[in-house]
């Protein structure tokens, strides 16, 4: 869910990757939900034409999705059906993320696989036939000559899930029947949940997602061979049979239409985390045991932010882990120790299955990620936060509180181990919502000395401020180097002097380098 300053931030990226009159029809959808036509018509001022070229450029690239809503008829009135828009706040945020995307793709797949999905980045959703066509003009070929690579590499990326057919692109929506008066919510926090309801209407079944195309099934062709002996009748079945292939093959290049997985590529950085993590916190074994794990459960996992995975057999994790390049000469011995230590009551990162229902499973072990994620987000990373902002002193109220739950002031300032002022400190925390403080009356007169106050850590709450504040830091970063950039451009046009050039261009780097390193954070906070 995006707070208030990832609205933002996602209107200015649309902005500076579209231009404004995308952006005017983002940021009303955006902040206003769902809308139709005309109404997003009013609120922009454009005209039917410009808004349909607008709508079309931000579907075309997965950050908006229309839908049909079905109205019931009035008396003898017949249904109406009217057509809604509403904007894809998260994969629009994703867009800071395709530099990640396209490293991570070849890093596991290769040189010709990033070359697809960077264009599947760059124009949002293309056939299989326009694939073709871009690798053949980017590399000065015919389209016959590369075709059978493309189609090999494309089978590669599909296999591995990093890209999925296109949703549906006008689901129908029964409108919701409303059973009490719905509470007043801001338009933008109760556009959350519809889109999620319009996208899972819009979503294929995982089987239709990454179904395979008819021309790559077919890729080595059919037996020939055997027309001479085969008896007249079969003949002109098969012949029609053949047929009916080509068709569906013809329709598949040319008709369906493919894009980036977003999810798989969330879900791959997030599994590198959580490696990395373990490698630095226990030992290379125990991080290379768990990326095993994790590699073998992959496909089985039903949502990026799975809290964990499925059981797992000791043989498939050897199996997973000597494919691995760190893990070719693993013994079974030395992937007992790791999974020893990564299920360890200091670490408890892996757990046998049924083993917290007190159930015997045998050798099947489960990744518990929700608790590496707490490992290393909610504690290593707040904190790291609260220290660089407020100091040691503060740091170690904020971590006592997040361990021990509910203390008064002077539990805190005595296991702490704070000054005197722990009163101030304490208040600083609460300024920015870092803390939260309960009274509890002691007598009906609710006088505040003679009430017991609380002070909590709402870890919640504290994730979804530090999220809103590296939101409003990456919004910061995106308008000075978009700031930068325009002065760049200027100085080209005239033809100033090429040290301002260089100086500017130094600059941008250097912001650019900045977003990214940001959205390393916000990617753990938001998307993990």
């Amino acid at each position: 869910m995006a707070t208030q300053f990832g609205r933002k931030l996602a209107c200015e990226l649309i902005f500076s990757h579209f231009g404004e009159s995308v952006q005017k029809v983002c940021e009303s959808l955006v902040y206003r939900g769902q809308l139709s036509l005309p109404e997003i018509a009013r609120y922009t001022g454009m005209n039917i034409t410009q808004l349909r070229n607008c709508l079309l450029v931000l579907i075309q690239h997965n950050c908006a999705q229309a839908f049909k809503v079905e109205h019931e008829g009035v008396g003898s009135a017949p249904q109406r059906v009217s057509t809604s828009y509403i904007a894809l706040t998260d994969n629009i945020l994703h867009r800071l993320r395709f530099p990640k995307f396209l490293v991570l793709v070849k890093e596991d797949v290769g040189d010709e696989a990033e070359a697809l999905i960077e264009g599947l980045l760059e124009h949002g959703r293309l056939t299989l036939e326009q694939l073709i066509q871009r690798a053949a003009a980017r590399g000065g070929k015919a389209v016959g000559e590369v075709a059978t690579a493309v189609k090999d590499c494309f089978g590669k990326l599909l296999s591995n899930h990093y890209v999925e057919r296109c949703p549906a692109p006008e689901p129908s929506l029964r409108p919701k029947i409303a059973v009490e008066p719905p509470k007043k919510t801001p338009p933008a926090n109760g556009a959350i949940g519809e889109e999620q309801r319009v996208m899972s209407a819009a979503a294929p079944t995982d089987a239709e997602r990454f179904q395979v195309p008819v021309s790559l099934i077919n890729m080595g062709g059919t037996d020939m061979e055997m027309g001479d002996t085969t008896p007249i009748g079969q003949k002109r079945k098969r012949e029609a049979l053949q047929m009916d292939t080509k068709t569906a093959a013809a329709v598949d290049e040319k008709e369906v239409l493919w894009r980036v997985n977003y999810e798989e590529f969330i879900r791959r950085l997030r599994h590198q985390v959580c490696v990395a993590f373990v490698r630095s916190r226990i030992d290379s074994v125990a991080g290379t045991v768990l990326e095993g794990m994790l590699d073998a459960t992959r496909m089985l996992e039903t949502s990026a932010k799975q809290h964990s995975s499925v059981p797992v057999s000791s043989d498939t994790i050897m199996n997973s882990v000597r494919n691995l390049p760190l893990g070719q000469g693993m013994t079974v011995e030395r992937l007992r120790v790791g999974l020893q230590q990564l299920a360890s009551d200091s670490a408890g990162y892996v757990s046998r299955a049924g083993e917290r229902a007190g159930l015997a499973e045998g050798n099947q072990y489960i990744v518990s990620i929700h608790i590496l994620y707490l490992g290393f987000r909610a504690l290593a990373q707040v904190e790291g936060i609260v220290l660089q902002r407020y100091g040691r002193e503060c740091c170690r109220i904020f971590r006592l509180l997040a361990l021990k739950g509910q203390l008064e002031q002077k539990q805190i300032g005595e296991r702490a181990m704070v000054p005197k002022d722990v009163r101030e400190l304490l208040y600083q925390l609460l300024k920015d919502h870092y803390v939260q403080v309960q009274e509890i009356a002691k007598t009906t007169e609710h006088v505040a000395s003679k009430s017991i106050h609380l002070w909590r850590v709402n870890m919640r709450a504290v994730l979804h401020q530090v999220l809103d504040d590296m939101y409003h830091a990456a919004s910061n970063l995106s308008q000075r180097l978009a700031h930068e950039l325009e002065k760049e451009q200027e100085v080209n046009d005239t033809k100033s002097i090429q040290e301002h050039v260089k100086r500017i261009s130094r600059i941008t780097t250097v912001l650019e380098a900045s977003l990214l390193k940001l959205d390393d954070a916000i990617l753990l906070f938001h998307d993990f």
